[in-house]
């Protein structure tokens, strides 16, 4: 083969080898930004779901105001929380988690019956935020209605098979009903969970107190302490008058 023919056969070899190299390069570039603009996309949209708008000295701001209201709450403001979020619920009428927190607050400041309302209004906006039936269930069962309250933690469980507090108010709840048995077995699945689950000791002790199987009792204790978890002086000392303390 002719020297300038073998140079022109190499060159145009590299030429579409080169080509081909380019063409995969460009494709690979095309799918990342397909990738990234579906992902910028969806965050765009995540974004809205979760953004609010407060006001502020007649400016309006876009923010996520839960965490004000979980602060105000943790400072015992309760009232505050309650004007701050409906403040931010006429600005957003459409956003149930803030109802389902304004619900929250108007429990602490000892409005039940108003704060039913507010959950009741986010469950219709959304019905897949499992807070506002957890929280419904715990007002119901602090108004004194037990089945009211296992509906909601059924609930719960539904959209959160592994929900350790659900089971934990739902054994709770249980107890109320004087179904002991039934109250353990929830109880127990709930650490079973979250083995440093706080909200399962007391009510696992209460229930075997009921069941008179004190060395359970002190057993839930025991665990507790490992855990780190305080039990209510109250329910010691109500053990310990019909039962003292093991020596493990």
């Amino acid at each position: 083969m002719p020297k300038k023919i073998k140079i022109l056969w190499v060159a145009c070899v590299l030429i579409i080898f080169s080509g081909f190299v380019c063409f995969s390069f460009m494709k690979k570039v095309k799918v990342y930004q397909l990738k990234e603009e579906a992902r910028s996309n969806q965050e765009s949209l995540e974004n809205k779901k979760t953004s609010f708008k407060v006001k502020d000295n007649g400016k309006v701001f876009k923010v996520d105001p839960i965490k004000e209201i979980k602060e105000l709450n943790a400072l015992g403001k309760y009232d505050d929380a309650v004007k701050y979020a409906e403040g931010v619920a006429m600005l957003n009428p459409n956003q149930p988690k803030i109802y389902t927190w304004w619900g929250i607050s108007l429990v602490k400041a000892g409005n039940r019956e108003l704060a039913i309302e507010k959950f009741v209004k986010s469950a219709n906006l959304d019905s897949s935020y499992s807070k506002t039936y957890l929280y419904w269930g715990l007002t119901l069962a602090m108004s004194g209605d037990s089945d009211g309250a296992i509906k909601k933690y059924k609930k719960v469980l539904k959209l959160e098979p592994d929900n350790s507090n659900a089971y934990a108010y739902w054994g709770a709840a249980l107890d109320k009903l004087g179904k002991y048995l039934e109250s353990v077995e929830k109880l127990e699945y709930a650490l079973e969970i979250n083995p440093n689950n706080p909200n399962v000791f007391s009510p696992l002790i209460v229930s075997f107190f009921h069941q008179k199987k004190y060395s359970d009792a002190w057993g839930v204790v025991k665990k507790a302490k490992r855990a780190k978890v305080i039990i209510p002086k109250s329910l010691i000392i109500r053990l310990t008058e019909v039962s003292p303390e093991p020596m493990y």
